[in-house]
This record gives structure tokens, sequence and C-alpha cells, in this order.
């Protein structure tokens, strides 16, 4: 193999295996499966564009259905992919393609929106609106959050998906096959190995959307949700001696504890809120104190109510144990 070409194909391998770690990431924590599997489908469609395009020329449905993915399938016949170093650094050409007509024209038909797409994403506007936010939150809190995973989307399209996407494109082309299998084999292996490490967390993943929610519902209906995060605290003592009751090294409560606060916070949460609210006792057997909250940031202090074994509620942060916070903060880290 040349040196130029080895060189190229060996930043190809290092994206490969670094891109899906960023990209399963981001899909847990922002709702962008859509970008990746309209890319995925796109490399599919261009795999096998030239069967396809014969069964689109009679079939109405599936023009109608794929008509992006041809496109893209027939843009890169027309205009092969730029070398791979374009398309790593894409963002930071934003001028350049934006004045460029040509690549200007690929941008848009990886992030562009079709008819089709347009409806979808209407659909999924309102669904997501009037599933989790009313009756306490409305359009002003929901808009800079649409906002942010359409802008989360856009970056995960044009840094990380994209370059894939033109790799197997251009392997493809030039009958690069071995080098093509043996990307394709270290990004399913990175994606498995960065999977497997999201579900065997101890915590259920819950999304920067829902995070803020809680903030902003919390901020909404101030004595309310101190009424039931308190229910909720006191819930979690009651079931505290239950034989399933997990605590870990750090503090940190599992088991019917947290389940029972979970339910009793879902009278003002929704589901996957309730589900950002965590239990820290100050030890592992017959704890003296009890907190429930919500990972905090360093932009941000987390939510949260102290009780201790007397039933009082605790309320001043200088009689919690160091601990306490540290767990509070890392919680999200795990």
């Amino acid at each position: 193999m040349a040196p130029r070409r080895a060189l190229d194909f060996g930043a190809r391998l290092c994206f490969f295996a670094l891109a899906p770690l960023a990209i399963v990431k981001a899909t847990a924590l922002f709702p962008v499966w859509g970008a990746l599997v309209g890319v995925t489908l796109a490399i599919v469609v261009f795999l096998l564009s030239e069967r396809l395009s014969e069964v689109a020329s009679s079939s109405r449905i599936v023009r109608l259905a794929l008509g992006r993915e041809l496109r893209i399938a027939a843009f890169y016949r027309a205009h092969p992919p730029k070398p791979f170093a374009y398309y790593a650094l894409y963002p930071l050409l934003f001028p350049y393609w934006l004045y460029d007509r040509t690549a200007r024209r690929e941008a848009w038909l990886f992030k562009g929106y079709t008819a089709v797409g347009v409806v979808i994403l209407v659909a999924s506007f309102a669904g997501t609106y009037f599933h989790y936010f009313p009756p306490e939150l409305g359009l002003r809190e929901f808009l800079p959050l649409f906002g942010l995973s359409l802008a989360v989307e856009a970056v995960l399209v044009l840094w990380l998906l994209m370059p894939l996407a033109t790799s197997v494109i251009q392997l493809h082309s030039e009958g690069r096959r071995r080098e093509l299998f043996a990307l394709l084999f270290v990004a399913l292996a990175s994606t498995a190995t960065s999977a497997v490490r999201l579900l065997r967390r101890r915590d259920p993943v819950v999304s920067y959307a829902t995070r803020e929610r809680v903030v902003l519902r919390t901020h909404k209906e101030r004595r309310l949700a101190r009424e039931v995060q308190a229910s909720a605290l006191r819930a979690a003592w009651g079931a505290l001696g239950h034989a399933n009751t997990e605590a870990d090294g750090d503090g940190k409560l599992l088991g019917p504890p947290l389940e029972q606060a979970h339910v009793i916070l879902g009278s003002l949460y929704k589901p996957d809120e309730a589900l950002a609210f965590d239990l820290w006792a100050s030890s592992r057997r017959d704890p003296k104190l009890l907190i429930l909250y919500t990972e905090g940031r360093s932009w941000r202090r987390p939510i949260w109510v102290a009780i201790g074994k007397d039933g009082r509620e605790i309320t001043d942060p200088k009689k919690l144990p160091k601990g306490a916070f540290r767990a509070m903060h890392l919680a999200y880290a795990e």
C-alpha cells in the first residue's frame, strides 16, 4: 500500500474507531436517532443504488420513500467524495461550502429536509411537546430545547456521520473492499463496546432535555415540587428495610426505596423526569440521613431534599456530610 493511501486509511480507521463512541453518547442524551437512521439508509441505498434506481423508476412509492437517498447516490456518482480530511474538518469549512454551489448542495442533501422529512419533524415536534411539557411547561420552555436538539443533530450529521458515510461510499466506488470491511468491522466493534458500557450503567440514561425539564418544572411549581420530593423521600424511608435494598460504596441507594420514590415523584414529574432523581444514604447500614437529589453540574446546583432518621427535614447544606454533594455531582459521570 502506497504511503499516502496508508496514511489516508489510518486516519479513517481512527475516525471509525472513535466516532461511534460520540454517536452512541449523543443518541443517549439527545433525540437524534432520526439522523443516524437517515444517514445509514443513505449508505445502504448507495450500495444498492443501481437496483433501487430500477425499482424507483417504476414505483412512485419507492421514489417518495427513498427520494433523498437516491439523490445522494446520484450526486456521488457525478461528484466523487473529496479527501477524508475535508469531511473530518467539515464544520470548520462552513464559509466554503456555504459559498460553493456543489459543496452547498452536498450539505443540503445530508442535512436538508424533504417534504416527508418536514411532516415527520412537525409530528415529532407536536408529539414531544404535548406528551412531555404541559401542564406546567409551555412553548416558551419547549422551543429552546427543541432548537438545541436540531442543532446537535446537525453537528452530528456534518461532523461525525458525513465522514463515515463518504468513506464507505468512496471505498466502495474505488473497489477497496478489504479496507471497507476493516472500517466497518472497527465501527461495529466500537459501537458495540460503547453500547454495552451504556447498558451496564447502574442508572438509567436520562437525556439532557429530560434533566432540563426537571429543573424547569421544579422552578415553575416550587412549593408543590418541594412537597412531592419530601413525600417521595419519606416513602423511600419506609421501604429502606426491604431485603432487596442495595447501597453502593459511594452511598447511592438502589432497589425498593428508589422505586418507591420514583412512584411518588410521578404525581408531578413525567415518568422519564422521575428517573432523573437518585437516593443517597449516609451509611450502608442503618443510615442517619437520606437525600433525594438530581445530579448537579458546574453551572447548576443539584436539586435536593434531605430528611434525618427522626423525620425532620434538613435545609442547611452545611449540615450535610461532605460525601453527599460529591455524590450529587458525580452521579452522572458513572
